[in-house]
């Protein structure tokens, strides 16, 4: 899987001003009023204007004038669609999504006449959220109805979307009326790299500190609290066999963690160049990666982004750990978020982990993971610093 820089390059810049203009107003109004058949025929009569300005072609202005006078009969056709379908607008909804992946914009309309035709539609949303083909049901009267907008994005972030509306076609099918029904914000997930191993935490001196996390006997309470299916690296000694012998397959005794106790994790998305901005996205996905692989052996104690700590709340704490991690801005060319470095009120009391796109020297830092571009490669750190090639970055299943 190759970097493909001018993709990047051109994402990073936003595509259209904070205040919308003339010409931004002129394109919402293309978009959101013009079905697919009117786009055409606007189109067509553009292109015969252009025609006509050549000697002979007169009858490229006889179409135009017809092309013109069928655009203007269509106008009092939407006013009757605009002022006979009224209907009342509830329940807007948006499940966040992993990026590359579809999701839906739901709403509930009850409109006090049956329609023939409707949809919703999710318009002034960033140029990487990508709105697909609009689905158009019947909607009969006093009745509510669920409308479904198909979203797919294409990058993670945090998306405001302006203006999402119930739209209507009217009935030659070249305009449709758009009445807005509020707005959304959509969460995207960056694509969670799967660690299948992390031999590197328990390497060297520095490993000392993780190794006994990773054994169960060791770091565990005094407190039962329930059982839960054998993974691999749990005690024998743990294993629950009125359930193993009930379901056919392992189970281990689960109790409550020490205070305290877990790793402390620190994701570093400061870019000292243009380069190291590049591979920010492949950090990002890596960190997901290493924090699924921490919340599965339920070792993760702290998480922070810079010096930012963000909580983990309980059963949801991996929703929590991906919307931080959805909500960090992209890298941009030129001046971005300054991000401070991790510097804690007082000493962490589990082993602390770093990862970041270049190595950094500090004393409460027990081992750290680096984004390299390829071939930069070196183990000049000893056991304390792994360097992860970009490409390994991009692929679903890693070995650290």
């Amino acid at each position: 899987m190759s970097f493909d820089f001018a993709k990047w390059f051109w994402s990073s810049i936003p595509r259209s001003p904070r205040r919308a203009g003339l010409l931004m107003r002129l394109y919402f109004l293309w978009q959101e009023n013009f079905t697919a058949a009117g786009h055409a025929a606007a189109a067509l009569m553009l292109l015969a204007v252009f025609v006509g300005t050549v000697p002979g072609f007169w009858a490229a202005w006889i179409f135009c004038a017809v092309d013109f006078l069928f655009f203007l009969t269509l106008v009092p056709s939407l006013f009757l669609t605009v002022t006979r379908n009224k209907f009342e607008t509830e329940r807007l909804s948006i499940r966040p999504v992993t990026e590359g992946c579809e999701t839906f914009a739901t709403a509930y309309i009850c409109p006090e006449k049956k329609v023939d035709s409707v949809a919703l539609g999710c318009f002034r949303a960033d140029s990487s959220v990508r709105m697909l083909e609009l689905d158009f049901v019947e909607a009969p009267a006093h009745e509510e109805t669920l409308l479904k907008c198909r979203l797919v994005p294409m990058r993670r972030g945090a998306f405001k979307i302006p203006k999402v509306a119930v739209v209507i076609p009217e009935i030659k099918g070249m305009l449709r009326h758009t009445k807005k029904a509020g707005d959304l914000e959509l969460l995207v997930y960056p694509r969670v790299t799967k660690i299948l191993s992390m031999n590197f935490l328990t390497m060297g001196a520095s490993g000392s500190a993780f190794a006994p996390l990773l054994m169960p006997n060791l770091s565990r309470g005094m407190n039962f609290v329930g059982i839960r299916e054998y993974r691999e690296g749990d005690s024998l000694r743990d294993l629950h066999h009125k359930a193993f012998a009930r379901y056919g397959k392992p189970f281990t005794k689960e109790y409550e963690g020490e205070r305290g106790s877990g790793c402390v994790l620190v994701l570093d998305v400061t870019a000292r160049n243009l380069l190291e901005k590049s591979m920010q996205e492949h950090l990002v996905r890596l960190a997901a990666g290493v924090g699924a692989w921490f919340m599965e052996r339920e070792i993760l104690g702290r998480f922070f982004i810079g010096d930012e700590e963000i909580p983990l709340r309980g059963l949801q704490s991996m929703d929590s750990f991906l919307e931080a991690l959805a909500r960090i801005p992209i890298a941009k060319i030129g001046r971005g978020k300054k991000w401070h470095a991790w510097s804690p009120a007082a000493r962490p009391m589990g082993p602390v982990l770093r990862l970041g796109l270049f190595a950094a020297k500090d004393p409460l830092v027990h081992k750290q993971i680096v984004v390299v571009r390829n071939g930069l490669e070196t183990s000049k750190d000893g056991d304390d610093t792994l360097y992860v090639d970009l490409m390994r970055c991009g692929k679903a299943e890693v070995s650290l």
